[in-house]
């Protein structure tokens, strides 16, 4: 090496020695700064040290860190040195051709200050900030360093001309043609000569949702994952799952189909729904941000913010199919059918004269007709036939969750005993606690009736206590009774889980460890039947609710016909209410079936060697995974690189999903009002009442619990978490709205809760907090001991 380098140098002469390892410039790990430059070195033993410096520095703490975090191998790395002439530059800086911070693709953002490089990219300078439109080639904004005001200044303070922003913007174009990838460019000027230095995949930028559309105009996507208060990323194969569930639900039940589908998109393990028609559409637009206030509200801000700053550059395609006429015939086809069963089953809902056995009977047809459909799966001849019938039953279950569309009496009841009581939040608000035939609810309580059951076994309980396993417990002389019960509970919900509507999440039925932790922290806890007893207070808190409703109601004209009205109408609500948790209890009934299925493929696949490992299968698209299972040669051809769709997804875990994402990759983040004031944090109000306690920041309810009396903080819930109710006084979650689940089942089950953005992150566990439900605020009383 010496002699090489010998062979290299001019005398006089200055160079830049810089590492690069075989694992940077990954698209998923940049590893920018974590491996040593050595700039300005001259003659042979200065460049010889710098070289032995930046191979060292690939052993760095930083860089082994760095590795860590990233599940990259130490073993499978190793150091190249480059040795460059040093340019003594006039100016240097840093392009990126993407917005870092906004993430769209058409903006090109550049930092420059004078002299060399490495000031700009460590951050020790001020730098000039360029963002230039990379489509009309129009400099947005130039800040300069020199100046507080963007724009404001002499062209003397600029550090660059326009003519050099426009040639490294051109630089920049070429160099993305070429990778790919939007790139982070280092780049220097030396006598007006451009040199560029260094490109690199930018690896903070959410991807861009694909398919991507079939026009130029700007598509505005929201994530169906907040949508359903779940935030973590999903593998690819889920995604698709998902994906055609949805874009069938979508083309039969609403008629809403683009061409090529682009109105169901998948980026960085999120489904996204393309709501451009809605958005560009005054009277839709209001309509349908109203409707999203209710589930999520920090999702409305910055769809409200695209709608008045760039609703002129919105998509004009047509929602349904091509925007021929055929096209339109066929969506009022599909409204009217809609419509009609809607409309029907209302009607039928207002007049049922045996409403009261709705939830009973409603739960009991999907689950004769989830039954139906698995059987119809699992007889099907071969793995990819079961797995085709699997999305296929799935699909049509979107069809037959239209008799749900009865439960809309129920609001309509709600609406009419406000208009003849109005004026009543506190009772209106007991009306919706306290609803037995929740399923979610039942599983609840029936969750408590096993730590009870437990509770009267000593054996059962000191075995629970001591964490021993279900198998463990079965084999105890006293433990029939609650093994029992428990097999009874796996039955009914052993196929829910924690982010349920990811198919790749282990079941109850697989991994039961979840529900045994919570039945454990209730026996160090609780008290036997407290939690039947409180659902007995809730019920009668709703009676006395609807009595003084019928007070109210008796006042006035009519008094005595408006009061026989009262208890019918609260009691249609209550029941139909109770019913809105029963469609996703029974479709995921299929999301296991699925789940099963996608493994028993995958077993084989891993036994035939087309896998390392059968949780590989789950980095599969559906068309690859019938590949896979019916044309080995053909699965061959494809030569999918499983490996880099690992480290994809992985990578995908490392970033925050946004609510709202444009078709050129922009995030908009919106303004909003602000989220803390001298009595706390400040969100939404979604259960009332208030609470006090020690928080407990919970991410994974299959590997934490809470204790009984502590405040559940977590990113959101779904009946995955709904065993943590039991022993919580009360919620808050990052995201969410007033008929999220979370904070329905709050409700139903008398605790408050309130949706903070980045509760998880400004809540430690351990802080005692005071949750006020009805103002909508997170008081910190006391900090972490």
């Amino acid at each position: 090496m010496s002699k090489a380098i010998d062979g290299f140098l001019e005398a006089e002469e200055a160079y830049v020695v810089r590492s690069s390892a075989t694992a940077e410039d990954l698209p998923t790990a940049s590893f920018a700064g974590q491996h040593d430059t050595v700039l300005d070195v001259s003659g042979h033993d200065e460049v010889l040290d710098a070289v032995s410096e930046c191979m060292a520095s690939l052993f760095t703490d930083r860089a082994i860190s760095y590795r860590k975090a990233n599940d990259i191998s130490h073993d499978d790395v190793a150091m190249g040195v480059v040795i460059q002439r040093m340019v003594d530059a006039d100016i240097s800086g840093v392009l990126f051709t993407a917005d870092a911070l906004t993430g769209n693709r058409t903006i090109a953002s550049i930092d420059a200050a004078s002299g060399l490089g490495e000031a700009v990219v460590s951050g020790t300078v001020t730098a000039d900030n360029v963002r230039v439109d990379k489509q009309t080639n129009d400099i947005i904004e130039y800040r300069s360093s020199h100046s507080e005001d963007s724009m404001e200044f002499s062209d003397q303070q600029r550090i660059l001309r326009d003519e050099q922003v426009l040639r490294l913007v051109s630089y920049g174009n070429r160099i993305e043609d070429l990778f790919g990838p939007p790139q982070d460019i280092e780049w220097s000027i030396t006598n007006d000569q451009v040199w560029i230095l260094q490109s690199r995949p930018i690896t903070s930028l959410f991807p861009v949702p694909t398919p991507a559309p079939n026009d130029d105009g700007l598509h505005v996507y929201y994530s169906y994952n907040h949508r359903q208060g779940m935030i973590d990323p999903m593998p690819p194969l889920s995604v698709d799952y998902v994906r055609q569930y949805t874009m069938w639900t979508l083309e039969n039940l609403f008629a809403y189909h683009p061409s090529e589908f682009t109105s169901v998109a998948g980026a960085g393990g999120f489904v996204y729904l393309d709501v451009t028609p809605m958005l560009r559409s005054e009277r839709l637009a209001q309509k349908w941000l109203a409707g999203i206030e209710e589930m999520d509200e920090p999702g409305v801000v910055p769809q409200r913010e695209i709608v008045e700053c760039r609703g002129d550059q919105l998509s004009s395609a047509p929602a349904v199919g091509d925007g021929s006429l055929r096209a339109y015939l066929g969506a009022i086809r599909t409204f009217a059918r809609t419509a009609a069963v809607g409309g029907a089953r209302t009607v039928w809902g207002l007049l049922n004269p045996n409403y009261e056995q709705f939830p009973s009977k409603v739960r009991t047809e999907y689950e004769q007709h989830v039954e139906e459909a698995i059987i119809s799966i699992q007889t099907a001849e071969s793995e990819s036939d079961r797995i085709r019938r699997t999305v296929s039953e799935t699909s049509k279950f979107g069809w037959t969750a239209t008799k749900q569309l009865e439960t809309t009496a129920g609001f309509i009841s709600r609406r009419i005993l406000r208009w003849l009581c109005p004026d009543c939040e506190s009772e209106f608000e007991a009306l919706d606690k306290g609803l037995r035939d929740n399923v979610t609810i039942s599983m609840v309580l029936e969750l408590g009736d096993l730590a009870d059951i437990a509770r009267e076994s000593p054996a059962v309980a000191e075995a629970l206590e001591s964490g021993a396993e279900i198998d463990e417990i079965r084999d105890l002389e006293e433990s029939t009774e609650f093994v029992a019960a428990f097999d009874r509970f796996m039955q009914t919900y052993g196929h829910r889980a924690s982010s349920e509507l990811d198919p790749s999440q282990p079941r109850y039925c697989e991994d039961p460890s979840p529900l045994l932790s919570t039945i454990r922290s209730r026996l160090a806890g609780g008290c036997s039947g407290e939690h039947r007893e409180k659902l007995n207070q809730l019920e009668a808190d709703a009676d006395v609710a609807i009595a003084r409703l019928e007070d109210i109601a008796d006042r006035g004209f009519f008094g005595s016909i408006r009061r026989r009205l009262v208890k019918p109408l609260a009691s249609r609500y209550r029941n139909y209410k109770s019913t809105r948790e029963t469609p996703k209890y029974a479709y995921t009934h299929l999301w296991a079936e699925f789940r099963r299925q996608v493994l028993v493929a995958g077993e084989r696949l891993e036994r035939e060697g087309q896998l390392q490992n059968v949780d590989d299968v789950w980095l599969l698209q559906l068309e690859e995974l019938l590949t896979a299972l019916e044309d080995p040669e053909a699965w061959e051809d494809l030569n999918i690189d499983l490996e880099s769709r690992k480290a994809e997804y992985r990578a995908h875990r490392t970033l925050r999903g946004p609510r709202v994402i444009t078709s050129n990759g922009e995030i908009p983040r919106g303004t909003s009002s602000p989220d803390q004031d001298d009595s706390g944090l400040v969100g939404v109000a979604t259960s009332s009442g208030s609470a006090e306690g020690i928080a407990r920041v919970v991410h994974d309810p299959r590997t934490q619990q809470i204790e009984e009396g502590e405040i559940l903080v977590c990113p959101y819930t779904d009946p995955g978490w709904t065993p943590l109710f039991l022993n919580a006084v009360g919620l808050v979650t990052d995201v969410g709205g007033v008929f999220s689940h979370g904070s329905l089942v709050a409700r139903e089950y008398g605790i408050p809760s309130v949706v903070v953005d980045g509760a998880t992150d400004r809540i430690e566990t351990g802080q005692r907090i005071r949750v006020d439900g009805d103002a909508g605020r997170v008081e910190i009383i006391e900090e972490t001991p």
